[in-house]
């Protein structure tokens, strides 16, 4: 292990900053500092991204059940209407009968890809993904530059 202190290039124009001589143990030190309050910084991203899509998620649940609970009585009613035009051919229970299975198949059909499709679903938080690669990125390049000097 490196025990010399390292130097830091001069940077040019006003506010010129001194050489600083630092030991590798300074540098680890500080690295794992800025790695912490980075790590703490994406959580609080996370954490703000779930919330925000927990509020939205909240807001169109909301506006589903409305319509659908519109639409159900709607159904209901065209159900009806089915099962009393279809008794006008057959008697009235064997018309609800025949009603009821039709509907009964195709809420089922509906139920099965909707399950599905819900299995299928995972979230997505592509702020957090984004930054996440981005810093790792950027520790791996300031590792490597690190480990050249």
């Amino acid at each position: 292990m490196r025990t010399e202190p390292l130097s830091r290039p001069e940077s040019s124009g006003a506010g010129n900053l001194a050489i600083q001589d630092r030991h590798l143990s300074e540098i680890v030190s500080e690295l794992w500092e800025n790695t912490e309050t980075l790590v703490r910084k994406e959580l609080e991203l996370s954490v703000s991204e779930l919330s925000q899509r927990a509020d939205e998620i909240k807001q169109e649940v909301g506006e589903v059940a409305i319509g659908g609970a519109i639409v159900y009585a709607g159904v209901l009613t065209l159900i009806a209407a089915a099962a009393l035009l279809l008794s006008k051919v057959v008697e009235p229970w064997i018309a609800t009968l025949i009603v009821g299975a039709i509907v009964s198949a195709g809420g089922y059909a509906l139920l099965e890809r909707g399950k599905h499709q819900l299995s299928r679903t995972r979230p997505d938080f592509p702020e957090t993904t984004h930054s996440i690669e981005k810093t790792s990125h950027t520790m791996k390049e300031a590792i490597h530059g690190a480990a050249r000097r």
